[in-house]
């Protein structure tokens, strides 16, 4: 399973609901001080949460570094180096449709749904092809 390492740049937010099953989901900033789960493929991932808030505590955010974030594999496989932005559950899925949005980079592979690699999270841009 991965693992999170020294390096990264992160902060506390303010969970907007129930988060408490959706560590190593994609959030976003919803509210001023406030972060919720990604709930839409367009959505612009703020960072990846690290811990279990419950509504109105401290949700604790990786924004730019190496951590463990959950994925969607299974509907397009997912490879080491693939440009990676949230679905409509907050899982980061591969992004190659031009002008989605992309917040990581997977450090590992992953084929199926719910799985937890290492990913390099980084300020949220939008994905173009090398031709565009």
């Amino acid at each position: 399973m991965a693992t999170r390492s020294g390096n990264f740049i992160g902060d506390s937010f303010k969970a907007a609901a129930d988060l408490r099953t959706k560590q190593y989901y994609t959030v976003e900033y919803t509210a001023a001080e406030t972060v919720n789960v990604c709930n839409a493929a367009a959505d612009v991932g703020l960072g990846v949460l690290q811990n279990k808030p419950n509504t109105n505590e401290a949700a604790e955010v990786v924004m730019v570094g190496i951590c463990p974030a959950i994925t969607d594999g299974s509907g397009t496989a997912i490879s080491v180096n693939d440009w990676l932005g949230p679905n409509s559950s907050g899982k980061l899925v591969k992004k190659a449709t031009a002008d989605y949005s992309v917040c990581a980079r997977a450090l590992e592979a992953s084929s199926a749904d719910g799985t937890i690699i290492k990913v390099f999270v980084f300020p949220a841009g939008f994905f173009r092809s090398a031709g565009g």
